[in-house]
């Protein structure tokens, strides 16, 4: 019995020290749509778009040493019904993903890095990349948000954000 704990714990270590000499590792294991009567969210000067969205399932991994992140959501959803999208049918996520550090600017001020724009299909997104991280996201992980907005030059949304990520982790 003995023998097996050791080994067990051997295999632990071995396997942190795996993941720490790749660096921290952020994961959200949700990615939510933004619900409701919600017109005065935001995220610092990022506000939420006002179309409401439900996703089925979505996971964001981010690497804080090399800066790789992986993005996939799928079952993006029209969460309210409008006349070019009525409720519950799948809709093309699209847009950018964006990390926000420092978000409740307990440690200076936000920040954020976006990605390129977005692999995208009816209902899913997906991204797999590079980001050129600023300090305050390695510095300060548990100030990490992840957001999916729309494009800068998507009217009449302009960079506002419809999902975000939940259940966040630091490995």
């Amino acid at each position: 019995m003995r023998k097996i704990f050791v080994a067990a714990a051997l295999t632990l270590v071995a396997f942190s020290s795996a993941v720490s000499a790749e660096g921290t590792i952020v994961r959200w294991d949700r990615v939510e749509g933004v619900l409701g009567d919600q017109d005065t969210v935001s995220v610092g000067p990022i506000l939420y778009s006002g179309r409401w969205r439900t996703t089925g399932e979505g996971r964001v991994q981010l690497n804080l040493k090399t800066g790789f992140l992986s993005v996939r959501v799928s079952g993006v959803s029209c969460g309210q019904n409008y006349p070019n999208c009525p409720l519950g049918s799948p809709t093309g996520a699209g847009g950018i993903a964006t990390v926000v550090c420092n978000a409740t600017e307990s440690f200076g001020p936000i920040t954020w890095v976006n990605t390129p724009p977005l692999v995208n299909s009816i209902g899913g997104v997906t991204y797999e990349g590079f980001l050129d991280l600023p300090a305050a996201c390695r510095e300060h992980p548990e100030e990490l948000v992840f957001l999916l907005r729309h494009r800068e030059d998507q009217a009449p949304f302009f960079g506002s954000f419809m999902l975000y990520g939940a259940e966040r982790s630091i490995h």
